[in-house]
């Protein structure tokens, strides 16, 4: 198999004959052999009967139907893991990635490099996401010291020892841009059209954006733990300073009231000490979780490739 097309699916029943037809249309072109994989993040709409019958049509699309709702990085890491590309492109399901710019991710690649990205020449996106993304964008370069000049999106294509990198994560909670820039250096942008949604709305919103942003903190970074220990450290000068105060008051006559500048200075002192610990010890529990983690990041409900697996069994049975 020489390319593999990874799809989340969610609510896109409308855009999904066009978006088969115009990724066929152009591959058979490139005249290379490929498959689609679809994968219905539990869709509440019937995206996943149209995904049948596309399945029906042509056996290169494969399906698969998650049993809840796990979200879009989480189902491209399912098809990353049922792919077998020698390259593996990733978009998404709405049509505002061209199909037609496949044939230029693939050129560039094949410069040495492990991903290349998509650059929306002109983003059709809400005014929200792109400053959201421009926020997560500059997160990106103080986690992971992501280059200025290189701009993440959803459109991008993988070499096949960077896919097995990325799905070797077994963590909950994958973001898959993240796990790239930690994976490899050699990323490299191509500029791409970016159309405007044909059908359906996004379904994004800010309070996915908003998860998307503390999982980023919270599973790729100490920052958080580092903020919470600083500002222990804060407190505790703090209250070394009022230490020496009521020290210096109960000894000059400043301060009269009898138990009053130790409860303070110990309230002071304490309060310092605990949020420090509390930052140290989450700075050793971030590391042994990142050891140990192997929560299950999906659940398939159905999936084309164990009826394929099935059949085949049947067939070595019968022979």
């Amino acid at each position: 198999m020489e390319l593999s097309i990874v799809i989340p699916v969610y609510n896109s029943k409308q855009g999904l004959d066009e978006l088969y037809t115009r990724i066929s249309k152009v591959l058979k072109k490139l005249d290379l052999s490929y498959e689609i994989i679809l994968v219905d993040d539990c869709s509440t709409d019937d995206s996943y009967e149209k995904m049948i019958q596309l399945n029906n049509i042509d056996n290169r699309v494969k399906i698969i139907q998650l049993m809840r709702n796990f979200g879009q990085h989480t189902a491209l890491i399912c098809g990353m893991n049922h792919s077998s590309g020698d390259y593996l492109i990733t978009m998404d399901d709405d049509l505002q990635n061209p199909p037609e710019e496949i044939p230029n991710l693939l050129n560039e690649i094949n410069k040495g490099y492990d991903c290349i990205i998509g650059k929306a020449v002109d983003k059709k996106h809400a005014r929200y996401r792109n400053f959201g993304s421009f926020i997560i964008g500059k997160s990106y370069e103080k986690i992971f010291g992501k280059p200025r000049n290189i701009k993440m999106s959803s459109f991008r294509i993988l070499s096949r020892p960077l896919v097995e990198s990325l799905i070797s994560y077994k963590a909950e909670h994958p973001m898959i841009d993240a796990l790239i820039l930690k994976n490899t250096n050699k990323i490299a942008n191509i500029e791409v059209e970016h159309d405007h949604r044909k059908y359906g709305v996004s379904n994004y919103s800010l309070k996915k954006s908003y998860k998307l942003a503390m999982d980023l903190l919270v599973n790729y970074s100490t920052i958080p733990l580092q903020f919470i220990s600083s500002i222990g450290f804060l407190f505790s000068g703090i209250g070394a300073i009022i230490v020496i105060y009521v020290i210096v008051g109960k000894i000059l006559g400043w301060i009269s009231a009898v138990g009053w500048s130790s409860i303070v200075a110990l309230i002071c002192i304490f309060s310092g000490l605990i949020l420090i610990s509390f930052g140290i010890v989450g700075e050793y529990l971030i590391r042994i979780i990142s050891q140990v983690s192997f929560f299950q990041q999906y659940a398939v409900r159905h999936s084309s490739f164990e009826e394929e697996a099935s059949l085949n069994k049947r067939k070595d049975i019968v022979g």
